[in-house]
């Protein structure tokens, strides 16, 4: 039986949690003898995320504040460069392999720090940085979502969030799940748009008044609803490098409203991005200026300008899924680390 300790810390942002939850339902698929305990720091959240995850409903909670009443086990994963404990370590007269997740980069420096490796007394220490760049081979390709046709799924949808709008009978479906900032200055346009078959689903804002009839604001769905739902539209725009990843697996026109910091290190992560792509294929270049525009000039237009040309891009994200499913599956790596 193979024992591994998660450490996962919440401090403002939910997905870590479900970052660790996601990768502990992938190594319960495929490890025929694994146990892992869980130590975080909001019971309620972490049960909240589980419970439709049939294959680990019975992992075992533990509190972060509990850490020291157990002997570690000799995997550890410590995620988001969570403070590592070296004392409380260090104290036990085993061996430990510990895997210390840092937060999704494109920089081209990554590679001097991913899979970097160092030794601290009785434990080897192996830094792994999320990333699209294929040497780091970051993400998440949770294959045990379930595919229904688009009408089965969306009308369980409708069902389980009792929604009073028949969601399943639009052609076109637009998911929009942004800052407020950036909706703000697209509301309008939301507002204001007739597209013949389309309908807008704005996710994350409850009290939002929409004056269109093709317009809706969706409820909070649970996590993996939302990300499943990414598939079944034929427009996503997202935030958050969860939600951008989810939609690209699943081959859909996608736009990435990147956090805007105050310090103006979001232009770098925009530009990261953009070389990225390009490095995938120099035609992606008209995609890039889109996508540069709308995250740093005029959203308003370029919201719209997507809206109406986003098939122009289709073999764009055929090629980018493609390069993803064959470069960039995290499960692979962890596992040559675990044999």
């Amino acid at each position: 039986m193979r024992k591994i300790d998660f450490y996962v810390d919440i401090i403002d942002n939910f997905w870590d949690l479900w970052f660790a939850i996601n990768l502990a339902s992938i190594l319960y698929k495929w490890e025929k003898n694994i146990n892992i305990r869980f130590f975080s720091n909001n019971e309620l959240l972490f049960k909240n995320m589980i419970k439709e995850k049939k294959n680990i409903w019975k992992i075992k909670y533990h509190d972060l504040s509990e850490i020291k009443l157990y002997e570690p086990n000799t995997f550890i994963f410590n995620f988001f460069d969570r403070k590592i404990d070296f004392d409380y370590l260090n104290s036990f007269d085993i061996n430990i392999k510990l895997i210390n997740f840092g937060y999704f980069l494109l920089h081209s420096w990554v590679d001097r720090l991913h899979l970097t490796n160092y030794v601290e007394k009785n434990i080897d220490i192996t830094h792994f940085i999320p990333s699209l760049l294929e040497w780091t081979w970051w993400v998440l390709i949770n294959k045990s979502y379930e595919i229904f046709s688009r009408e089965q799924y969306l009308n369980f949808i409708s069902k389980k969030y009792n929604l009073s709008f028949p969601i399943f009978t639009w052609k076109k479906i637009v998911s929009i799940f942004v800052y407020k900032n950036t909706l703000d200055k697209i509301i309008d346009y939301i507002n204001l748009s007739k597209i013949e078959d389309t309908v807008f689903l704005i996710f994350g804002y409850s009290d939002l008044i929409l004056k269109n009839e093709n317009a809706f604001v969706m409820p909070f769905l649970e996590i993996d609803d939302y990300l499943n739902f990414l598939r079944y539209c034929d427009i996503n725009f997202v935030r958050w490098e969860n939600s951008l990843i989810q939609s690209l697996i699943f081959w859909k026109p996608t736009l990435w409203d990147i956090y805007k910091e105050n310090n103006n290190a979001h232009i770098e992560k925009i530009y990261d991005f953009l070389n990225f792509l390009l490095k995938i294929d120099w035609n992606n270049r008209d995609y890039n200026y889109l996508m540069k525009k709308f995250n740093l000039e005029n959203i308003e237009d370029w919201f719209s300008n997507f809206l109406t040309n986003y098939k122009d891009y289709e073999y764009m994200f055929k090629s980018l899924w493609n390069y993803i499913n064959k470069n960039c599956d995290l499960y692979k790596k962890i596992k040559e680390i675990l044999d």
